[in-house]
């Protein structure tokens, strides 16, 4: 089978069972009931809709006729760069509750473009770190009135 075919698979099934889980929800005690699940809803949504759009597509083509000639190479540098990703993510997840979202960001965004863009770009990658990491704490706080977690420091 195609391997955009198979993409198409697991993002129709990501998304049932995305939606599922949304739907469960707890709903809001006060305002609308229903205003916590309308996100995750949409975004199961989009997944399935996407998905068999995607198969659709690849359907037409013939979900047999796998074109290896068109595949990428897969190189070295290529598994470097997904276990840099996962354990990068994965350190964001342990110290996002306990240095707050905003170091937790920054630690996590400067390590990533530092080992994307390299060393020699380490104003550049500060200072799209600290603007995105504080413009993005401005709009959940001040904007979309989301609590995220604060630093230990009590500050942002």
């Amino acid at each position: 089978m195609r391997p955009n075919a198979w993409v198409a698979i697991t993002s129709i099934i990501f998304g049932l069972a995305y939606g599922i889980q949304a739907a469960s929800l707890p709903r809001a005690p006060i305002g609308n009931p229903m205003a916590p699940i309308y996100f995750p809803m949409g975004l199961a949504i989009l997944m399935v809709f996407f998905g068999a759009l995607l198969f659709f597509f690849e359907a037409r083509k013939g979900l047999n006729s796998d074109d290896k000639s068109k595949r990428p190479k897969f190189h070295f540098s290529s598994m470097k760069l997904i276990l840099v990703v996962i354990a990068l993510c994965l350190l964001y997840t342990v110290t996002f509750d306990s240095l707050g979202f905003v170091f937790s960001t920054m630690i996590f965004l400067m390590a990533m473009l530092t080992f994307i863009n390299g060393r020699q770009r380490v104003v550049m990658n500060a200072v799209i770190t600290l603007c995105y990491s504080l413009g993005i704490w401005y709009i959940f706080v001040n904007i979309f009135q989301i609590v995220l977690p604060a630093s230990p420091l009590g500050v942002l």
